[in-house]
């Protein structure tokens, strides 16, 4: 039965209350969604992390940002909420907003589980509120027009649906990624079986599947006499998503890269069989032209789906009328997605098993502890932390690595301890046990403002302070070069000024500024030896990836910017890591800053070499320096009109490199010692 608080929800005037729980990235285009949906006003915010300021111009100047969900029900009484949270808190959540006889968007995965699925979608149907899942790509004209069109190619005899990715985050398992991103290629496949067949009560079964921990998905659907293929790769390149649906009488391919239908209509026998790949060819360059223009001109954004369906998920509710989707389509993408997942957690068990053997097996051959005390590193899995706890480790240090979670056995270096804890929230007394000194390497790389001050700045304020009561004397603090001014052509040396507190060169330079200045005044003020390495952009010579400011790749091209001959300042890694083993093993000699970039610095040419080395499919092309910085001036005027940009991307500030003068970087990197560690213990 409907709840007194929605009676009057079908008066069409009357402006629908919306609030989020969670305002992370995916929430903020959730909020240029909303603000798209006519009769929509955002009234609140749930999250700890929101920030006023960040949120400007988003949201109207009378919302209400809270921490908590309680709070968020009681002081803005929302008609319907978005939950934008991490998924295992997307099921309470929800129950506590059905509760109170909320409406729910819930992002994907909607739950963990079948179960968990049909309990929220009958508690909300009991409690007469509506629930919508994130499936927006149901909603992208491709999909759109494939549902519409599938009558065209007669009888349907299978549908493929392809979703390759990358991995975006270090600090989660291609696993969990894969688990993530799944639910995308499910739904539209469920969404066009269902349509294919007609059934809409009869079950899909999952009838053979091989899964992997690289995160490759590949999986045989079976509902009536049509079979969905199913494969998500985030190894399998290019990036693309697209559903191919094959029918007796021709075939339609939904691509969502190039937002088109394409449309192989007929048996394509005999002469047809040549015309086929024309055909296809000349539908793909008119749908490539017409989105590069909508992208250009302002008219796509990142998610268009996600506008539709909010604007029916709001339609539904004030006419109450048929949902968005169906609450069998959430179930069966739960389902799905529950087997999947339980099928990869299976493997990733097994593998992380045999990891472990072998990490307990390395262990047995680790050099001994010599050094007195432990070293504390903090980001200790990422990519330089990771190769600064082996070199401290296998240099006779014992070592031991906080961070949010637990990495697994396969990313861990053998004898190292790991341990869990949030630096924003301070670590336990018990974390500096025997503790001697300090490598603070981490640092947010994402985010904005809040996140910045809340992971950067508070974190190293809360451990600096922990490291003095804990008697803890020596802190290494890794900062970046990016903190400095530009040098404007002139050489940069230690003594240049810090660019701080300036929000203009982004959040994360800004949080990694205001972080050293903290660093060395709480230092001094706490009577502990504070010594800043400022480390260049990061490369790493045993697994090369073309830095930023090299080029881009653009397919089979890589368009390098600048002289071949022309010097770009970076930092291996390795380098890294010795260097700072080295301030460890004599922390009272070592230099008090260093900006640390490889003497003598690289080439623009020798990195490319070191690119081709491990891609040697890439073309080159070099594009002078000079003409992008003729073009940056009318490109940033193309931003601001075109594209609407407050803030244009100045190219050719984007691939420059500054000039640094290496006297200190040249002597510390000297004094610094061959590695320590063996080129076969390394972690893979």
């Amino acid at each position: 039965m409907m709840t007194e608080r929605h009676s009057t929800m079908t008066e069409h005037n009357r402006t629908l209350r919306v609030a989020l729980v969670g305002c992370g990235k995916m929430g903020l285009h959730h909020l240029a969604a909303i603000a798209k949906a006519p009769g929509a006003k955002v009234v609140g915010i749930a999250d700890p992390l929101a920030n006023a300021e960040e949120l400007k111009g988003l949201i109207p100047a009378d919302a209400r940002l809270v921490a908590d969900v309680t709070t968020l029900l009681a002081e803005t009484k929302p008609d319907v909420v978005h939950v934008v949270t991490p998924p295992h808190t997307h099921v309470p959540i929800a129950r506590q907003l059905i509760e109170a006889g909320v409406h729910v968007y819930i992002e994907k995965p909607f739950a963990l589980s079948k179960a968990e699925a049909e309990a929220v979608l009958n508690f909300a149907a009991e409690r007469g509120v509506y629930v919508c899942a994130g499936h927006q790509n149901l909603f992208e004209k491709p999909a759109i027009l494939a549902r519409e069109e599938m009558g065209t190619i007669g009888r349907v005899v299978h549908i493929e649906s392809f979703f390759s990715f990358r991995q975006v985050r270090r600090t989660i398992t291609p696993v969990d990624q894969a688990k993530d991103i799944l639910p995308h290629a499910v739904y539209p496949l469920v969404d066009q079986m269902r349509a294919a067949t007609g059934l809409q009560d009869a079950a899909i079964n999952v009838v053979g599947m091989d899964v992997r921990t690289s995160g490759d998905v590949y999986a045989l659907l079976r509902l009536g006499d049509c079979t969905g293929v199913l494969l998500v790769t985030l190894s399998g390149r290019p990036i693309e998503q697209y559903q191919t649906i094959v029918g007796t009488n021709g075939q339609l391919r939904a691509d969502y890269v190039t937002g088109s239908l394409t449309r192989l209509l007929g048996p394509g026998t005999g002469p047809g069989v040549l015309l086929t790949p024309y055909r296809r060819a000349w539908q793909t360059q008119k749908a490539i032209t017409k989105n590069v223009a909508s992208i250009l001109f302002g008219h796509h954004g990142s998610y268009p789906g996600l506008t539709v369906l909010v604007r029916r998920f709001y339609e539904c509710i004030t006419t109450r009328s048929a949902p968005p989707m169906s609450a069998q389509s959430i179930a069966d993408t739960v389902a799905i997605c529950e087997d999947i997942g339980l099928a990869l957690d299976r493997v990733e068990q097994d593998t992380q098993a045999a990891a472990q053997a072998t990490l307990d097996a390395m262990a047995t051959r680790l050099p001994p502890v010599t050094r007195r005390g432990i070293v504390l590193v903090t980001g200790g899995t990422g990519l330089l932390g990771r190769r600064i706890v082996e070199e401290l480790r296998y240099g006779g240090h014992a070592v031991r690595t906080v961070s949010r979670r637990l990495p697994p056995p396969s990313a861990r270096v053998p004898g190292v301890q790991y341990a869990t804890g949030d630096l924003a929230r301070g670590l336990s007394p018990e974390m500096f046990d025997n503790v001697d000194s300090v490598v603070h390497c981490a640092a947010e790389t994402s985010g904005g403002k809040s996140e910045q001050q809340r992971n950067s700045i508070a974190a190293t304020k809360l451990l600096i302070e922990a490291s003095a009561a804990a008697g803890v004397k020596k802190v290494l603090h890794i900062s970046s070069l990016a903190v400095l001014k530009p040098g404007k052509g002139r050489m940069v040396d230690e003594t240049a000024a810090l660019d701080a507190d300036n929000l203009e060169r982004g959040p994360y330079v800004w949080g990694k500024a205001q972080s050293e200045v903290l660093a060395l005044s709480l230092g001094r003020e706490l009577g502990i030896q504070v010594k800043v390495i400022r480390p260049g952009p990061l490369v790493d010579y045993a697994d090369f990836h073309a830095p930023g400011r090299l080029g881009r790749e653009v397919g089979p091209w890589f368009v390098a910017i600048g002289n071949r001959r022309a010097l770009l300042s970076v930092l291996d890694v390795g380098t890294g890591a010795r260097v700072v083993r080295s301030y460890i093993d004599d922390f009272a000699n070592a230099p008090d800053m260093v900006n640390l970039v490889e003497c003598p610095a690289c080439t623009r040419g020798e990195l490319v070499t070191r690119l081709r080395e491990v891609r040697p499919d890439l073309r080159v092309f070099w594009f002078p320096a000079l003409l992008l910085r003729m073009l940056s001036g009318p490109a940033k005027l193309a931003q601001r009109w075109l594209m609407g940009s407050s803030k244009p991307l100045d190219l050719y500030a984007a691939f420059s490199s500054e000039r640094y003068q290496p006297d200190i970087a040249s002597s510390v990197i000297a004094n610094a010692s061959s590695s320590s560690v063996p080129a076969d213990a390394r972690v893979a």
